[in-house]
């Protein structure tokens, strides 16, 4: 895969890229970082790291972190991917709706500095494990 047609949808402030040819679009919320990824797919891009990555509960951490590559075709397993993952979200967030409208300022308020750090380095792993197996770098 071309570096240069990669992006990572994230809420997580901790991520960064060594690969300038990588872009970063940085999104509020988990939800936000969902329905973004599935925006994309739309327009032909292919999720590449899976959003429900990791034994962390999708519905217990404040960060989410997708690796999606531009294409110029729209995949359907993508696309089934990312909705599925979105109605799984909201499934697991019934009690806690406000869960997915997680800002920084609330996940500051919300979660202790370590407990948020703990989650944020998780995150920032998955991707950089996801970056490595296709051989770029984060």
């Amino acid at each position: 895969m071309r570096a240069d047609r990669l992006e990572i949808i994230t809420n997580n402030p901790s991520i960064k890229v060594d690969n300038s040819a990588i872009t970063i679009i940085r999104k509020n919320t988990v939800n936000d970082v969902l329905t973004f990824t599935r925006d994309q797919v739309h327009l032909g891009y292919k999720v590449v790291s899976h959003p429900l990555a990791g034994s962390v509960k999708p519905h217990e951490t404040p960060y989410r972190s997708i690796v999606i590559y531009r294409d110029n075709n729209l995949d359907m397993d993508s696309l089934n991917t990312i909705e599925q993952t979105i109605e799984r979200y909201q499934v697991l967030c019934k009690a806690k709706p406000e869960f997915l409208n997680l800002t920084s300022e609330n996940i500051e308020q919300d979660f202790p500095k370590k407990q948020s750090s703990d989650f944020q380095f998780i995150d920032c792993q998955l991707i950089k494990s996801c970056l490595s197996a296709i051989n770029a770098s984060l």
